[in-house]
């Protein structure tokens, strides 16, 4: 009997919550027809300083004050297009909060990520930016950041729109603006693709490369409006909500450096254009301008503090935006009625890929490997495009999703390094000890990839100095490109080298070493993220003369005389192997990770006797907050029938190879090694990316001639402290050592020993 009066009470109450929200829904749009103004937001460029946008919606949001149109430019395209995408604010927050923001806006990557090939070249080559060589002259890249990692991002947070939408049908209508760089002139984005309108307003010059969009090239949209209060006014503005994060001008005794003379002439004309725009502004309008301070434009690491910032400028104003707030029930189904345009799941129809470089549209085909009939995944596909971009071999390598007949399907954007064809890199060593000895080398790396179709590579170094060195290569990939390759080389070096006796230099002899071989190499881990391994022929020819000083006899009659150092020569041939298992977070200052690598040489001398070398080196680190501790281990053994040859064995001394004594003080044919240093990050510099280091280490090592003279008990050991700093021409290192025995050094080392 309750049955049919619970259905009706169901029933009525049901009608009245339709009826409310009906009625709800009808003042909302009553509201919107009859009382409340058209509000617009206006969000300037900055840079990091953009994250004060995300405080500023906070407060909105809390004051629930309707947004019904963004225009933005620059990181104010950034936060505004998600916004208008259907990101609330905490949304915003929470997944940049989520991420490493200097890493990601800058484009590094772990180098744990990164082909043990680029791994190699970072570490022998770290100055300064690769430099293309053509028959036009020397070239740099477009700019000194692609913003690939932040393009693939907005794309993965951005992939339920659908790849061409009028950006009036966002949930909230939003346009952004670039500026072409032929012609000067304002480009206004309202349709497309919204990472891609994004990216190409956020393309701060001498920072981020311009983009290419239908045939524009296109750069930051601060150049011609950096706060597009004139946009939001044409998007039909009642009142605008100006929200300004410009980078203020420098004084007079910042102007001292090149970049900062550039970059403040970009904020001049930046300023200038802000001004008009500002000028713009009604009575009824609101100018929300946070006080930023010593927050940079590319202070991404201070997000939250801008954040906060932005959000107090905005409270601080809380009385003129709390008259433009709605009621709370009204403000919530405001927000519910805005649309959410969401694509159903789609399913790749066709690939096409559009490239402008040397690699063959079929190569990135096949290394992509995206089925026709998959379903569509843009973070997927982005996770296979990071791949690719971290073997820098285009400036950048993106995605779409693209419409065509009817169905959906991919198109892939190669930009190839076209600033070459043949790339330069450079490299420099300096180090000086306590007696005055030192050394000096300037290192060239020049690379000609993609002289065949198939992928074939030219690699040439050279160093200059007090050592002298070329080693050319060639590079042939067999079956799959990112599979094993064999690999011609020939290596001319000479160098000098010191023959001490005790603590004192006695002699001087010239080392020349000739080398010509062939190895198959294996890449190990995918794109040989994990390391590699050799194997081949190998033919050496070593010419050892002295140069300086000589052997000191005692006659019979008790007279002194003197006695020429012997040479030597020696020629080999055999087989040789290596490998290296790279995982460590930094080749210098490691926090965490490991490396090996070893090699083994089987051959035979001129004379048919057997020559054996072996040589095994590891590094482990691990870090606890500030604190690090590495542990270095290396063995070698020169293992050959004839007598001693000086120079040509191992070699230990100078700074982390028993710091306390001079540079290849020890000469021999065994070595054992062994270290434990001790890093405490004392400074972080995060935009850079590097840190400065105080360090101690305690070693302990030793060389013989021969085998039946090892032993621990015969190990030297060392003592030093330093400090220590990644700096952009290198690692710089300055500190001193001591040893038992009265052995002491003071060191400064930039670059590798």
């Amino acid at each position: 009997m309750y049955r049919p009066f619970f259905l009706f009470a169901l029933s009525f109450l049901t009608a009245i919550l339709s009826n409310h929200t009906a009625r709800a829904e009808s003042l909302v749009v009553q509201h919107s027809l009859t009382k409340a103004p058209k509000i617009c937001l206006a969000l300037s460029g900055g840079g990091a300083r953009g994250f004060a946008h995300v405080g500023v919606l906070k407060v909105l949001e809390e004051l629930h004050v309707p947004i019904d149109c963004i225009a933005g430019t620059s990181m104010g395209a950034v936060v505004g297009g998600l916004y208008a995408a259907g990101l609330s604010a905490s949304d915003i927050e929470q997944r940049l909060d989520a991420l490493k923001l200097n890493d990601i806006a800058l484009d590094r990557v772990d180098r744990r990520q990164l082909p043990q090939t680029v791994r190699e070249e970072d570490e022998q080559y770290p100055l300064g930016a690769t430099l293309g060589l053509s028959g036009k002259g020397v070239r740099l890249p477009a700019g000194v950041v692609q913003a690939t990692q932040f393009l693939e991002l907005l794309q993965n947070w951005t992939a339920h729109l659908q790849p061409d939408i009028a950006f009036d049908q966002l949930p909230i209508p939003f346009r952004t603006v670039a500026t072409d760089l032929e012609s000067g002139k304002m480009v206004m984005f309202s349709q497309g693709p919204l990472h891609t309108a994004i990216r190409a307003s956020m393309a701060a010059p001498g920072v981020f490369a311009p983009i290419e969009v239908n045939g524009r090239l296109l750069s930051d949209g601060g150049l011609v409006r950096n706060l597009p209060v004139d946009i939001a006014r044409q998007m039909g503005a009642d009142i605008v909500i100006a929200v300004n994060i410009g980078t203020p001008l420098m004084p007079r005794d910042q102007l001292q450096t090149l970049f900062n003379v550039s970059q403040q002439m970009v904020n001049i004309l930046t300023e200038q254009n802000v001004e008009a725009q500002k000028a713009l502004l009604h009575d009824q309008d609101i100018l929300i301008e946070p006080n930023l301070g010593t927050i940079s434009f590319m202070d991404f690491a201070r997000s939250k503090e801008a954040s906060a910032t932005g959000r107090a400028a905005a409270l601080a104003l809380a009385s003129k935006l709390q008259a433009l707030s709605l009621p709370p029930h009204l403000y919530q189904v405001k927000q519910q009625m805005r649309l959410h345009p969401h694509l159903p799941p789609l399913h790749i129809g066709f690939v096409e890929v559009a490239s402008n470089g040397a690699i063959p549209e079929s190569d990135i085909r096949r290394q992509l490997g995206i089925k026709i009939g998959s379903p569509y995944d843009a973070e997927q596909i982005n996770s296979k495009l990071a791949i690719l971009n971290n073997a820098r071999e285009f400036d950048s390598i993106n995605h779409e999703l693209i419409q065509r007949d009817g169905e959906y399907g991919i198109r892939i954007n190669a930009y190839g390094r076209n600033w070459g064809p043949h790339f330069l890199r450079f490299g420099l060593a300096l180090s000086s000890g306590f007696e005055g000895a030192g050394g000096f080398r300037l290192q060239v790396g020049h690379r000609r990839p993609w002289l065949t179709e198939g992928g074939l590579e030219w690699r040439n170094d050279v160093e200059f100095g007090n050592a002298l060195k070329l080693h050319t290569e060639l590079r042939q990939p067999l079956f799959e490109r990112e599979g094993m390759y064999a690999a011609p080389y020939a290596e001319l070096s000479q160098s000098t080298r010191n023959y001490y006796q005790g603590d004192t230099r006695i002699a001087e002899y010239n080392f020349r070493s000739d080398k010509a071989g062939v190895d198959l190499a294996f890449r190990l881990g995918e794109q040989s993220v994990l390391g590699e391994a050799r194997i081949g022929l190998n033919l050496n020819h070593y010419r050892v003369r002295p140069r300086l000083g000589g052997y000191l006899l005692r006659n019979e009659d008790g007279s002194v005389s003197t006695a020429a150092l012997p040479s030597a020569d020696l020629q080999q041939f055999g087989l040789k192997t290596a490998l290296v298992l790279d995982q460590l977070s930094d080749p210098v200052f490691p926090r965490d990770g490991y490396k090996f690598d070893g090699g083994l040489f089987l051959g035979i001398d001129k004379s048919r006797k057997n020559y054996q070398e072996l040589a095994l080196n590891g590094i482990w680190a691990s870090s606890i907050a500030n604190h690090s501790v590495n542990l270095k281990f290396s063995a070698a053994g020169l293992f050959q029938t004839d007598t001693e040859i000086r120079g040509i064995g191992s070699t230990l001394g100078g700074f982390q190879q028993l710091s306390a004594y001079q540079p290849d003080q020890f000469t021999g044919n065994y070595l054992l090694y062994g270290s434990l240093t001790y890093l405490l990050r004392a400074v972080k510099f995060e935009l850079a990316g590097q840190s400065l280091f105080l360090g101690s280490s305690l070693e302990a090592g030793n060389v013989w001639n021969h085998g039946n003279e090892i032993s621990l008990g015969s190990l030297r050991k060392s003592a030093s402290l330093f400090a220590g700093f990644n700096s952009f021409i290198g690692p710089i290192y300055l500190g001193f050592a001591l040893a038992p025995g009265g052995a002491k050094n003071v060191f400064f080392q930039l670059g590798r020993q």
